[in-house]
């Protein structure tokens, strides 16, 4: 998730002086778009859902599940939260997401 998905933040210093890609702060997350692009590769790989049927799936659940995690609203998730966050959407708490 982290090499494929995530964004790395900046730091709270470059974020004041407006300083584009700055320097990493090493807290990785996850937009809701990088989120949906992550949850087709997982309906794909472990639940075998894909294709219009994953379209299907993403607009009857995504939003439920998105804000079920981004409770304040922030846009963002950490990428730490991501395994909870497909299990949550693939209604599946015992689905194996290790390497």
């Amino acid at each position: 998730m982290i090499t494929q998905y995530a964004v790395e933040g900046e730091t709270s210093e470059d974020k004041k002086a407006g300083i584009k890609a700055g320097d990493p702060n090493g807290v990785f997350t996850m937009d809701e778009t990088a989120a949906k692009a992550a949850a087709y590769e997982v309906l794909a790989t472990h639940k075998g859902i894909t294709g219009s049927a994953a379209d299907a799936y993403l607009a009857t659940y995504f939003a439920k599940a998105w804000g079920h995690f981004d409770v304040n609203k922030s846009g963002e998730i950490p990428v730490v939260r991501t395994p909870e966050f497909m299990r949550f959407l693939c209604s599946d708490q015992n689905m194996s997401l290790g390497q």
